[in-house]
């Protein structure tokens, strides 16, 4: 049962990739120079010719600012050698890694000794309602300030409040994700808001 379900996952994550190339070739054609992120499995890079899918449907011009791929920190330390031979041929395609759930599984320094990772995205149980909480604050200043050191983009997942989005800039925080900037939506409609359609 658990094979059948891992399939499903794996087909879900190739038609989630092939869209995010196809989005990335209407963004390039409309002048918007933006990189797409999908979460990707472990599993998954094993699995499906991703770099082979990456070069046959990615736009072919040098300017294509390419994807990133978010994996879960859990999965990068217990594939750390595996995804270093992954993503170095990767980058040769335009995808760069990001270290999704950062704070959330067994952290360890081994990533950034053996991985060149372009984002550490900050887990939502940290930054959601960090304007009030010490603690939270703290973790999400130690966590930046170490991705800067590692010259590293941190992300902040989760923002819904402008007083946790206010505080996370003073921090030097690189990028905010969250419902606060906005919900999902289709693909026309965040055309139709950057005023690019």
């Amino acid at each position: 049962m658990s094979g059948a379900a891992d399939d499903d996952l794996i087909e879900l994550t190739r038609r989630a990739l092939i869209n995010a190339i196809a989005t990335s070739t209407t963004f390039d054609k409309l002048g918007l120079q933006l990189k797409i992120a999908i979460n990707i499995s472990v599993e998954t890079l094993v699995k499906v010719p991703v770099s082979e899918m990456i070069v046959k449907h990615r736009p072919q011009h040098d300017q294509w600012p390419g994807l990133i791929f978010d994996v879960t920190e859990r999965q990068i330390v217990n594939e750390i050698a595996l995804l270093k031979a992954r993503f170095h041929e990767l980058k040769k395609h335009g995808v760069v890694l990001a270290i999704d759930d950062f704070g959330r599984g067994n952290s360890s320094f081994a990533i950034f000794k053996h991985l060149q990772c372009a984002e550490i995205k900050i887990d939502r149980s940290f930054v959601n309602g960090c304007s009030g909480n010490k603690s939270s604050l703290n973790i999400c200043k130690t966590m930046i300030q170490m991705a800067h050191n590692f010259e590293t983009k941190a992300v902040a997942v989760g923002i819904e409040a402008s007083a946790d989005a206010k505080e996370l800039i003073g921090l030097g925080c690189d990028i905010g994700q969250g419902f606060l900037f906005g919900k999902p939506m289709r693909e026309r409609e965040f055309i139709v808001m950057l005023g690019a359609g």
